[in-house]
């Protein structure tokens, strides 16, 4: 074999323990990230069950309305929450309840409501949400049923190997530029 072909083998030898080693780590990136989220309790209590299930049945895109043209899907601002629990500035919806109390605290101070995180990929993965919406992938093809849930959890390992099998499945890209750009 000449050199050249020699450094397109080696080169090529190495990308590819180097991208499994990568795939470990990231396997033990999602678990510190579920830790993490583990820990944490939000800093009001939303029921989901409540919101998007029952008999509101709002839709996921009311809350998150940027998952259709972002990559990310958004965390609802104050003024949203407000908008019904609050409007013209007045509490008129369950103003009995804490969690209603507490969002008035934030909407008079002005102040955004400081939620944990539950669906956290690392920072070398890219999640484009609008890709998925606009794919007509379903919220709870990752989410689960969020709108049975009183506190939201992470069902989905959330992984590039349970990602990569759902690429796979939908017959789509799998190349590594798909998610790390």
């Amino acid at each position: 074999m000449n050199r050249t072909k020699w450094i397109v083998l080696a080169t090529v030898v190495l990308a590819v323990g180097a991208g499994a080693g990568f795939a470990l780590q990231g396997e033990g990136e999602a678990d510190a990230v579920e830790a993490e989220v583990a820990s944490g309790s939000q800093p009001i209590a939303f029921p989901h069950n409540l919101h998007a299930g029952g008999t509101n049945n709002i839709p996921c895109m009311y809350c998150h309305y940027t998952a259709d043209r972002s990559e990310d899907a958004g965390i609802p601002p104050v003024a949203l929450c407000a908008g019904c629990h609050i409007p013209g500035g007045v509490p008129m919806v369950a103003t009995d309840r804490p969690a209603v109390q507490q969002l008035v605290e934030y909407w008079n101070e002005q102040e955004p409501i400081p939620w944990v995180r539950i669906h956290k990929l690392p920072d070398h993965a890219h999640f484009p949400h609008m890709m998925h919406v606009n794919a007509e992938i379903t919220c709870q093809e990752c989410h689960g049923q969020v709108e049975e849930m009183a506190e939201v959890e992470q069902v989905a390992p959330m992984t590039m190997g349970w990602c990569i099998q759902c690429h796979q499945q939908r017959d789509v890209r799998t190349d590594c530029f798909v998610c790390h750009y």
